[in-house]
């Protein structure tokens, strides 16, 4: 459920909603700072999707690099979307979370060339758990000092 100020409330974690140029996507960030994006499933991604996404993040994070849920059920992805989504980091760390073969040979695609944390989950849980596990990075740990 969406208030007026744009905050979801979900299990106890205020999320914040963060609009996004393009429409077959959602993107949230969680009190932790931990984003989540969910492309629709059935879509494709193309450059200018992606440049979106990372444009919306940076807008955000004013550049710090926090960590990242991306669900990718049945999304296809671009070229021009594959080389944004590698060629610029702008997240700490990465969980892909997809349901199909053809999910998770999409996810090596772009994970493979990953300079963070990464990894491929089967459930949004289990994806999410993984991501607190991991160290904060370090300017997150001095930003919040």
């Amino acid at each position: 459920m969406t208030s007026p100020a744009g905050h979801l409330r979900t299990k106890g974690t205020i999320m914040m909603e963060i609009a996004l140029t393009c429409a077959n996507a959602s993107l949230n960030v969680d009190a932790q700072g931990t984003f989540h994006l969910r492309w629709a499933p059935g879509s494709s991604v193309s450059a200018a999707d992606a440049d979106a996404v990372v444009a919306a993040v940076r807008g955000v994070t004013g550049g710090r690099l926090q960590p990242m849920l991306f669900e990718v059920v049945d999304v296809a992805m671009s070229p021009g979307a594959r080389v944004t989504l590698l060629g610029r980091r702008f997240v700490s760390a990465v969980a892909l979370v997809g349901a199909t073969m053809v999910d998770r040979v999409m996810a090596a695609a772009l994970l493979r060339e990953q300079e963070c944390p990464h990894g491929y989950f089967t459930s949004v849980d289990d994806a999410r758990e993984w991501l607190n596990r991991l160290p904060v990075p370090e300017e997150l740990e001095e930003s919040a000092v």
